[in-house]
């Protein structure tokens, strides 16, 4: 027993470690200056059956007050809705908007991954930025992004965010997509980052191909984002953050319990293979799910553990506490965000059986669907 007792408290630690260091690392000045020199760009979207969201996002891109050459490549998913007619209707409209079907991308490829690949190989120029249909776009946003593209820098991780939340769940995203924005910052500053969001991020094509494309992690549901931004760590890539707000976007807003956690479902599903690509973020990973099952299980984890060991627990969740109510203040100030101790709070109680129910649904993804198609096939 008290070996089990001994190796709960050390994965706690290395949690709170973990803590520790993205305060740190937020605190460190963020070195990412953005140049004068308006590189062309390519913007790649892929889209399944986004028939709602379209209508805004080409909208959002054809507002951008980028001055330097670029297309926006929006790649059809195999949608079984009106996705193709809308994209087709608008290149008619504005030669940038450039059409092309995710069956040109590898046949290898599944999912999102072939859609992009397809969007990549289409694609002119050298930096490619990345962001989803579901999103709103600044008009800003694809200068910011461009612009970071300096002094050697290969791969830009954006911001994802929520600015106007409509319910509880909905604030909960708020604070979640924060929590994960401010600890990605803290990462980069410390170099070494550990994930990055496909809602917005920009990197240059020759890592692409250096990489073999997504090929090497073609059996990841996921994997267009964190999982290939690890492969490019690995090959010494210049990886930034970018914090100008001009390059936030606004990601959709969950306001449904079910399509919320299905979507955490699906980003921790990365996490459980990241012990292949990043053996450290994996661990951390591991400890924040085994740290959040204890709490959760603490009142019959309690009853056999002794109390003097029950103090130092007590005290190591207090510090818990402590850690992450400073990374959310930090996070506000560096992320221009407002603060709210109630929603914190409410976050801080929910997060604990919402981090173990993503862990554990993760090893089911192969048996949900998504946007109508099972992972599995």
């Amino acid at each position: 027993m008290n070996y089990l007792i001994y190796i709960l408290l050390l994965l706690i630690v290395l949690y709170i470690g973990s803590l520790v260091s993205y305060i740190l690392g937020n605190l460190i000045k963020n070195n990412t200056h953005q140049s004068h020199h308006l590189n062309p760009v390519s913007i790649i979207i892929a889209v399944k059956n986004g028939e709602q969201s379209l209508p805004n996002i080409l909208n959002d891109l054809n507002q951008q007050n980028y001055d330097g050459e670029s297309e926006y490549i929006i790649v059809d998913d195999q949608s079984t809705d009106k996705t193709s007619d809308i994209i087709r209707e608008y290149s008619k409209k504005n030669q940038k908007f450039i059409y092309v079907s995710s069956k040109e991308g590898n046949q290898k490829l599944t999912f999102k991954k072939r859609a992009l690949d397809a969007g990549i190989q289409k694609s002119k120029y050298d930096i490619l930025i990345f962001t989803d249909v579901d999103c709103r776009l600044k008009k800003g946003w694809v200068k910011s992004m461009a612009l970071c593209f300096q002094n050697q820098v290969d791969y830009v991780v954006g911001v994802s965010e929520i600015s106007k939340p409509e319910n509880l769940i909905s604030r909960f995203q708020k604070i979640d997509l924060l929590m994960m924005m401010t600890a990605g910052r803290a990462a980069c500053n410390l170099k070494k980052p550990i994930a990055s969001t496909g809602q917005n991020q920009a990197y240059k094509k020759y890592l692409y191909y250096k990489n073999e494309g997504f090929t090497k992690i073609k059996d990841s549901i996921q994997g267009d984002d964190s999982l290939f931004m690890q492969l490019c760590v690995k090959n010494d890539a210049d990886i930034k953050f970018n914090d100008d707000i001009n390059s936030f976007v606004e990601s959709r807003i969950e306001t449904n319990l079910n399509t919320f956690i299905k979507q955490r479902i699906r980003w921790a599903a990365d996490a459980k293979v990241m012990w292949r690509y990043n053996k450290e973020f994996f661990i951390i990973l591991l400890s924040t799910f085994c740290t959040n099952l204890i709490l959760l299980l603490s009142p019959i984890i309690f009853i056999f553990i002794d109390n003097s060991f029950l103090k130092i627990i007590y005290i190591l969740f207090f510090m818990k506490f402590i850690f992450e109510v400073s990374i959310y203040i930090i996070g506000n100030i560096k992320l221009k965000n407002k603060f709210n101790a109630l929603n914190f709070i409410i976050w801080y109680i929910l997060n604990i059986p919402y981090v173990v129910i993503a862990g554990i649904g993760s090893f089911f993804m192969k048996k949900m669907k998504w946007r109508g198609q099972l992972f599995n096939k």
